[in-house]
């Protein structure tokens, strides 16, 4: 989930869990917050997690992939999380308030963070640092807008209805958790239906998942992974038609738009997962080197790129199938390794047409 969203869903959760008739002396006494102060620390506490990122400013550009969702995003920290984000707002408001009235809203919107990460397919590592196994119940995009469009409009209401505040934000939550359950019925039927098509096609030793995609909670990426195969397909759960091609000077939108296919019409693709023919052996060779660990601790569906000759060497790029919309050229995360002859690989981020050396 992108950071402004995790902070507004705090606010929106210290909104729904503020007392409709606070004790204005325990207020003055600094043992309970007033409003206005639980909104703001709801929201700090609320995108303190994704403060992880400053760890790239140590251990250079694959910190993200080895830390972001680590242990700032661990249920096993977050009572450590919270007290000690308690003691830095004592300071940041001036000793107006005891640690103790920041406590509980520090853990809730660390608490509402974390889940709304685990519902994404990227995977949030939440027993850290005691394990680094990541842990995904993929229902939502991380970008969802219909997600942040129910918390935005909740806080508006609630703010406009002062009085009612408390239940608005109540109902909105309510509505917040009906859509996360619609998702989650969304990605049982995409997953029915990889299994169906599994079945029908005899695939052995298949594993059916479905991917939350861009747009609409109706869009779904069907990924069905063999050991050296994948069957893709993209689908909308409620389209009763194709959608008609986009023209060249198309939008970004559109063209994402397009990918998806009624339930009834789809489009299987068939992808090697290491590439066919003399590729085949190359790229699995070079996919279990030492260089590329970290890469595929984090890929979890990885496939070739492509093989190819640069001025770096000969070169193996690999792309994860969670990244990949349709035929998209602009694929985030795609790593791979180059040699020169009987050299040591090395490894390389391939973003754009540039490519960026990462081994020390």
């Amino acid at each position: 989930m992108d950071t402004l969203t995790h902070g507004l869903s705090s606010v929106l959760l210290a909104r729904a869990t503020a007392s409709e008739t606070p004790d204005r002396e325990a207020i003055s006494a600094g043992r309970v917050l007033s409003l206005r102060s639980r909104l703001m620390a709801g929201f700090l506490a609320g995108i303190f997690p994704d403060s992880d990122f400053l760890v790239r400013l140590i251990d250079g550009p694959l910190s993200y992939l080895k830390y972001h969702r680590g242990i700032t995003h661990s249920v096993v920290m977050l009572p450590l999380w919270a007290g000690l984000l308690s003691l830095l707002f004592v300071l940041l408001w001036r000793g107006q308030y005891h640690w103790k009235a920041f406590y509980a809203v520090c853990a809730m919107s660390l608490g509402i963070h974390i889940f709304g990460d685990v519902i994404t397919s990227f995977g949030t590592m939440i027993l850290a640092p005691f394990s680094h196994a990541k842990f995904s119940l993929p229902s939502t995009f991380i970008i969802d807008f219909w997600f942040s469009g129910i918390i935005v409009l909740a806080l508006l209401a609630a703010w406009a209805w002062r009085r009612q505040g408390q239940q608005v934000a109540l109902v909105g939550l309510a509505t917040l958790a009906l859509y996360i359950g619609l998702q989650h019925f969304q990605a049982w039927q995409a997953r029915d239906i990889g299994r169906e098509y599994a079945r029908q096609q005899g695939l052995e030793q298949a594993e059916v998942h479905a991917l939350p995609q861009p747009l609409s909670p109706f869009n779904w990426k069907i990924v069905i992974e063999q050991p050296q195969h994948y069957h893709v397909s993209y689908v909308n759960l409620h389209r009763q038609q194709v959608t008609l091609a986009p023209q060249e000077q198309a939008g970004m939108l559109e063209r994402i738009n397009a990918i998806y296919r009624p339930m009834n019409q789809l489009n299987w693709q068939t992808l090697p997962r290491y590439g066919e023919g003399a590729a085949h052996d190359l790229a699995q060779n070079v996919w279990q080197q030492d260089v590329l660990k970290d890469i595929r601790d984090f890929m979890l569906f990885p496939a070739l790129y492509r093989i190819e000759q640069r001025e770096q060497g000969l070169c193996a790029w690999f792309q994860d199938h969670r990244f990949i919309l349709g035929d998209t050229r602009n694929v985030p995360f795609r790593f791979g390794a180059c040699r020169n002859g009987d050299s040591d690989w090395q490894l390389y981020r391939h973003q754009g047409d540039r490519v960026i050396p990462l081994s020390p």
